[in-house]
């Protein structure tokens, strides 16, 4: 074993320039058109978000049921 070891990381300067568009092109965008943004995002999450409260709701009913016995 070498005492001096060299790592590859792969190149994610591409990563980082979109990531950076982005957050140009967010901060360029009106107040209104930002809220429609989270708006969109709230409405695209709420199915996920409901399947998730029902299988906690199911979980707890069904802890409660074997405790029964």
């Amino acid at each position: 074993m070498t005492s001096r070891s060299t790592r590859l990381y792969p190149d994610i300067s591409d990563i980082l320039r979109r990531k950076a568009e982005g957050r140009r092109d967010l901060a360029s965008r009106s107040f209104g058109e930002k809220i429609e943004i989270l708006e969109a995002l709230r409405a695209r999450v709420e199915p996920i978000r409901k399947a998730r409260e029902a299988r906690q709701k199911n979980r707890v009913l069904a802890s409660k049921g074997t405790t029964r016995k």
